[in-house]
């Protein structure tokens, strides 16, 4: 009766905390447009009478689209001012840079020189990974490396702003282009600064939150950039320490750094085909589930697939799982090599497609060759070699 008074009251906090994110985020976004109404009395109205105006309304409507793709653009000019706030701003505390992604084009230290390679994961439209500082008295920065993309948008954003309020003489058309491109800047500052999921995926804010409540989320923070900086130098997972790995008993898997730590154990025991383990910390995730973020539950969704498949093979058991949502994300995730591995186990075990499996297996090798985090392709090598031999390929 306690622990159910606890969980009720465990939920009804989460629910209100909830509740107030969302309703300060509309606040904020309120007033976002409040200021950008003020704006557009003062500045707008000429502009549009001089160029949105006009007796035909399927023109007028057409430049009305063309307001709205201005912001648009400008929210896509500043995707890559906020992910260069995140690179300065690790810089400044101690960071090193390991690689730089707008969309799937990626810039990658590779050794002591920058190389271009092509990334993606689904659902995310950038991303700056550094190489966190070594960790002192069991702290290290993280705050500023979070918020530094938020803080360089709305710096940029304000100085759009004042050069439009203060200078004289500007044309309509051009202070017009500078507040749209603003306005789009502090909506993307705020949309990554008040803690969020934004379509599923932990925004920076909701990053910083947890790292602050929860230590392993801290722990998983660092572990995740430290690991993929180590892999993306050529580093094998299999060739670190497990216990690093471990999350404390009893921890929240719902947390995305918690997620990812769990899921760092599970690539652990993959790296040393150790399949039964691997099985095991999977399974862990069975409970949370439904509740962790669509991201990581492809991620987990896969990989259990693939145990079932070198497994068992039990097709009911997949079917359940590879549903449209499931295949949609794996057709997204054309750049990464673990979907490779994963399609050529599914033609091989549940279709015995010897002919698709073996495509999947080229493209795989294919993409090893430029692929940007190297100890990741390794492992993944090994895996889709190892089902080309005990298939006989």
């Amino acid at each position: 009766m306690i622990n159910e008074k606890k969980e009720i009251t465990k939920n009804g906090s989460k629910k209100k905390s909830n509740f107030l994110t969302g309703l300060m985020f509309l606040v904020v976004c309120g007033a976002i447009g409040a200021g950008i109404g003020f704006l557009s009395a003062s500045y707008f109205k000429s502009f549009m009478d001089t160029y949105i105006k006009s007796d035909n309304f399927l023109l007028e409507l057409l430049k009305y689209y063309g307001l709205i793709l201005i912001f648009f653009l400008g929210y896509i000019i500043h995707i890559i001012i906020h992910e260069a706030g995140h690179l300065l701003f690790g810089f400044i505390t101690g960071y090193s840079f390991v690689s730089f992604r707008i969309g799937s084009l990626t810039i990658i230290k590779d050794k002591d020189k920058i190389s271009y390679k092509k990334f993606g994961i689904p659902g995310t439209a950038g991303q700056c990974l550094m190489m966190p500082p070594e960790i002192k008295d069991g702290r290290y920065p993280f705050i500023m490396y979070n918020y530094g993309g938020g803080i360089m948008n709305l710096i940029v954003a304000g100085a759009g702003i004042l050069l439009v309020v203060l200078i004289e003489g500007i044309p309509v058309l051009i202070s017009t282009i500078l507040i749209l491109i603003s306005g789009a800047g502090i909506f993307a500052a705020l949309t990554n600064i008040i803690p969020l999921k934004v379509g599923g995926i932990s925004n920076d804010g909701y990053n910083v939150i947890s790292m602050l409540k929860d230590e392993d989320a801290r722990r998983g923070f660092y572990l995740q950039l430290r690991v993929n900086g180590l892999q993306s130098q050529g580093m094998r997972i299999k060739d670190m320490e497990l216990e690093e790995f471990k999350l404390n008993e009893g921890s929240n898997l719902v947390n995305p750094l918690n997620s990812s730590l769990k899921l760092m154990e599970y690539n652990w025991y993959l790296d040393n085909m150790d399949f039964t383990r691997a099985r095991r910390c999977i399974e862990d995730f069975t409970p949370w589930i439904n509740k962790i973020i669509p991201l990581y539950r492809n991620e987990i969704n896969c990989e259990k697939i693939f145990l079932e498949l070198i497994g068992d093979c039990n097709k009911e058991f997949i079917d359940s799982i590879y549903d449209k949502n499931l295949k949609k994300y794996i057709k997204a995730s054309k750049f990464m090599i673990g979907k490779k591995r994963i399609m050529m186990a599914y033609e091989t075990f549940y279709n015995n497609n010897n002919e698709k499996a073996l495509g999947y297996y080229e493209e795989a090798i294919k993409l090893s060759e430029k692929y940007p985090v190297k100890g990741d392709a390794e492992m993944e090598l090994m895996l889709v070699n190892w089902i080309k031999e005990i298939k006989n390929i």
